[in-house]
C-alpha cells in the first residue's frame, strides 16, 4: 500500500466559484503551475475547462505550458517566466509569453516570428521581474512590432501581509498606468490581483485576476476571515503498516529523539520526507484516524513516520489522515504555521510518488 493524495474536485469548483463571484465581471485565470500546487495540473485544468468552461490558464514555465498544450490545444496558456529566443520554436501555438524586460522584448522582436502573443509584466515594487512603467508605455506605443500585446499585468509583493502600505502603493501605480494605457488606445487585458488581493474588499479587479492558492482552498490574508468560505482540496492519507508494543524508556527512530514515558503501542505509517512530509515535523506532527488524533513521535524518516497509538491497536492497512481531514491540528494551514512557512510550500512539496486520486 502507498500514501495517497485525495483531491476534491467539488472543492475546486466551490473555491473557483467563490472568487468568480467576488471579482465579477472580471475574468478568473486559474494558476496551475507547479503541478497545480501539487494537486495535479492536467486533472485540475480538465475539470475547470469541461465543468466550468474556463479557457485561460497560467503556468510558470515553458515546460509546464507544453504539458498542458499537448492535452488541451484549445485553451490559452499564459507563461509567467521568461522564454528565451532559442526556445521559441518549441512554444505551443496556444501559449502567451510574458515580456519582463526590454532585453526580452528586443530578443522576441528580432526573432522575426510574426505576431507573438505576449503580456507585459510591469514592476510596481516586487522587484523580481518586470518592465518599468516607462518601458511598458514605450512598447505599447511601438507600431509594426512583432509583439502582439494582449495584456499587461503586475504582481503584488504584500497583498497577504498586515500592512497595506506597499499594497496600496502598487495598486495606485498600476491603476494610473492602466488609465494611461487606455488613453493611448490600448484595449488589452489588465490584471494585478492574486488570491489574497481577490479577498480584499476594496481591490479593483481590473479585467482579470490570477487565482492561485485560493483555488486550492486557502485564505492567506492576515485575518483569514474568508477561510470559512473556502474548502482545502487536498487530503493526504497514509497506510498503517505495523503496530508494535514498546516499553517505558524505549526510544523511537533515528538519533533517539523521542523516548516513551510509559508502555505504549507505536504505529508506523508509510509516508516520509521522500513523499513530502517534512522532517521538521519530527515530534511535532499530528495525524488522525476514526475521530482521534495521534502524535508523530521520533525522527521523520524518508519513507515512514511513527505515531504514538497509546492503547489503540488499529488494523494494519488502515488509512490515516496526515494532512487535511476533520481535525484542525492536521490541516495544511496548521502544519504551515508549525513549520513557519506557507500552505503553498506544503502542497507543492507532495512528491510524485504519492498517488493522486480525484
Amino acid at each position: 500500500m502507498e500514501a495517497i493524495c485525495q483531491v476534491s474536485l467539488e472543492a475546486i469548483t466551490q473555491n473557483y466559484t467563490y472568487f468568480q463571484k467576488r471579482v465579477n465581471p472580471a475574468q478568473v485565470i486559474p494558476v496551475v503551475k507547479a503541478n497545480a500546487y501539487g494537486h495535479g495540473a492536467l486533472e485540475i485544468t480538465q475539470h475547470l475547462q469541461t465543468k466550468l468552461g474556463v479557457q485561460t490558464f497560467a503556468v510558470a514555465t515553458l515546460e509546464e505550458a507544453q504539458e498542458l498544450a499537448a492535452v488541451f490545444p484549445e485553451i490559452s496558456i499564459l507563461i509567467f517566466s521568461r522564454v528565451f529566443p532559442a526556445e521559441l520554436a518549441s512554444v505551443p501555438e496556444n501559449a502567451i509569453l510574458t515580456v519582463g524586460s526590454m532585453e526580452d522584448a528586443l530578443a522576441l522582436s528580432n526573432s522575426q516570428i510574426n505576431r507573438i502573443r505576449v503580456h507585459l509584466n510591469i514592476n510596481t515594487g516586487m522587484n523580481r521581474l518586470g518592465l518599468s512603467s516607462e518601458e511598458a508605455i514605450e512598447l505599447i506605443s511601438v507600431k509594426g512590432s512583432h509583439l502582439q500585446i494582449e495584456g499587461v499585468y503586475s504582481h503584488f509583493s504584500s497583498s497577504d501581509t498586515a500592512s497595506d502600505v506597499i499594497y496600496s502603493q502598487q495598486n495606485r501605480e498600476f491603476n494610473t498606468l492602466v488609465k494611461k494605457f487606455r488613453a493611448s488606445g490600448f484595449q488589452g487585458m489588465n490584471h494585478i490581483a492574486n488570491s489574497a488581493a481577490g479577498l480584499h474588499d476594496e481591490q479593483k479587479p481590473f479585467d482579470a485576476m490570477r487565482l492561485g492558492i485560493g483555488l486550492y482552498g486557502y485564505d492567506t490574508t492576515p485575518d483569514g476571515e474568508h477561510q470559512v468560505n473556502l474548502q482545502p482540496a487536498m487530503t493526504i492519507k497514509a497506510p498503517l503498516i505495523r503496530v508494535a508494543r514498546i516499553q517505558a524508556g524505549e526510544s523511537v527512530s533515528y538519533a533517539e529523539k523521542w523516548q516513551s514515558a510509559i508502555d505504549t503501542n507505536i504505529g508506523t505509517l508509510r509516508i516520509g520526507y521522500g513523499d513530502g512530509y517534512s522532517r521538521a515535523l519530527t515530534n511535532r506532527g499530528v495525524v488522525s484516524y476514526k475521530g482521534k488524533t495521534y502524535a508523530v513521535v521520533g525522527t521523520v524518516t524518508m519513507d515512514h513516520i511513527m505515531i504514538d497509538l497509546g492503547e489503540d491497536e488499529p488494523q494494519t492497512g488502515a488509512m490515516f489522515d496526515v494532512m487535511g481531514g476533520e481535525f484542525p491540528e492536521v490541516q495544511v494551514n496548521t502544519i504551515s504555521k508549525i513549520l513557519t512557512t506557507i500552505p503553498y510550500e506544503i502542497c507543492c512539496a507532495i512528491s510524485p510518488r504519492v498517488k493522486r486520486q480525484y
